[in-house]
């Protein structure tokens, strides 16, 4: 795990790194465009051309400082694309240094390789329409690398922006890296930031697969003692979300799950599975003792007032909030009586759906979803996209580990079932992103059914008997 930071953030650690700690701009620099080329040295060798995009900041003065660097270990495969923009007194004086070494500029965006610093994080407001057909030439390229953050890339949302294949950036890793595909592979370098000296306020983090902590089983553990999870869903038209999410939660762990179902899908899930206990709606008793409770997988057949109801009986009880039941959430976000132990799984359709239903406007992703989590009063979001986003009130967590074989029908059940049964939203994560890992790694793409079963073997791993 490590700390992830906004762009006025970034902005802050160079301003005092200068200001407080007397470290030249320009040694800074110098360090930044060292640590950034020996990440791209090997690339930069084996291109048939590599373009310098240079804005007039300092992000293109970086630009420049690398280009130099390479020039000055015999690299004759160079040019630089000098776009036009106000000039810092740090530009200037590496655009001085190139043109005394003789580099070759040019007004053409090269094909092959692309060294991207154009614009970084000072960026705000909207791009010419000259940094636009920019930013489109150097996406044509055959790899695009950025220094810092794609030319563009705005925090919190999609935005017109370079299409880097890899970006490299400097103390911390940005957040608004880790929300876009477009950033590509991220590397962090420090190029001699303070770092430990500067406290900063941010609680964002980026997960790493190995942060996967799982509780061992006891060997003498048996069915009443590794959890009885509740699950509520499934409807006529919606028989398999539920079946999903009970055999993940087995998978996972769980020693008893209860299946609560509609009178109409009753026999089909009944029927179908061995495992658990199926039983209707209507006796549902939260005195049962019960561990944890899911709810919403395939739910079509409760109204919102029912929801609620089910929720609220189960106070300070992980309460997993899925598919069906997250919108009725919102409609009744009032009437929500213990929220700290909600987990609520929207994807992007649903979440929007719920910012509608609690009233709330668009801003930037993380600070949406801290604010749907307040509403919440305090309860858990984990927002599942090509990236997962998990808000809790120990701050946020972004898990970037693309795998788009996770986007499968039913994979939101499974994970639903998974985190009820931990009852711990980041494990939850953690172990179905494994799953699905381990099994394109060895299969390819797969079905829900098979994530379950991958599930059990990674859940397996981590036990003692």
């Amino acid at each position: 795990m490590e700390r992830a930071i906004s762009y006025e953030e970034a902005r802050y650690l160079d301003q005092v790194s200068r200001d407080r700690f007397s470290i030249p701009s320009l040694s800074l620099m110098e360090s930044a465009a060292r640590e950034f080329y020996i990440c791209v040295k090997d690339e930069l060798e084996k291109a048939q051309d590599v373009c310098f995009v240079a804005g007039g900041g300092n992000n293109g003065a970086d630009a420049l400082a690398v280009a130099r660097m390479a020039f000055c270990d015999g690299m004759r495969n160079i040019t630089i694309f000098q776009a036009p923009g106000r000039e810092t007194e740090e530009h200037r004086v590496q655009m001085e240094i190139c043109e005394r070494l003789g580099m070759k500029f040019t007004d053409e965006v090269g094909t092959s390789l692309v060294i991207d610093g154009l614009i970084g994080v000072g960026f705000s407001g909207e791009l010419s329409d000259e940094k636009k057909a920019i930013i489109e030439r150097m996406n044509m390229a055959g790899k695009v690398i950025s220094i810092d953050c794609p030319s563009g890339l705005k925090e919190g949302r999609e935005s017109f922006c370079t299409e880097a294949d890899m970006t490299v950036t400097f103390g911390y890793v940005k957040s608004a890296l880790l929300l876009s595909p477009k950033s590509g592979e991220i590397r962090v370098v420090n190029p001699s930031f303070p770092l430990d000296s500067i406290p900063l306020s941010s609680d964002v983090y980026r997960l790493f697969p190995a942060d996967l902590n799982l509780a061992s089983i006891p060997s003498d553990s048996y069915k009443n003692r590794k959890g009885h999870v509740a699950i509520f869903g499934g409807s006529r038209a919606y028989t398999g979300a539920v079946r999903l999410a009970e055999r993940a939660a087995f998978k996972a762990g769980a020693g008893l799950v209860t299946v609560f179902t509609s009178d109409d899908s009753y026999s089909v899930v009944a029927g179908e599975n061995l495992s658990p206990i199926v039983r209707r709606f209507s006796d549902f008793s939260s005195a049962d003792g019960y561990s944890s409770l899911l709810i919403g997988p395939g739910l079509t057949d409760l109204s919102a007032d029912e929801i609620i109801s089910v929720i609220n009986s189960f106070p300070g009880k992980i309460r997993v909030v899925d598919a069906g039941a997250i919108n009725a959430l919102g409609q009744k976000a009032d009437e929500l009586t213990d929220g700290e132990n909600i987990i609520i799984t929207p994807h992007p359709g649903e979440f929007r759906s719920l910012m509608r239903t609690l009233g709330l406007d668009e801003t930037d992703l993380i600070s949406d979803v801290k604010r749907v989590r307040d509403r919440l009063k305090g309860g858990t979001v984990i927002y599942k996209s090509s990236f997962t986003l998990i808000c809790t009130l120990k701050g946020c967590f972004i898990l970037r580990e693309p795998n788009p074989a996770l986007g499968v029908a039913g994979s939101g059940d499974v994970l639903a079932g998974i985190t009820a049964a931990l009852s711990d939203p980041i494990a939850g994560v953690l172990l179905h992103s494994a799953a699905g890992e381990e099994l394109y790694r060895n299969k390819g793409f797969f079905t829900s059914e098979e994530l379950c079963e991958a599930t059990g073997r990674i859940r397996a791993c981590r036990s003692t008997f």
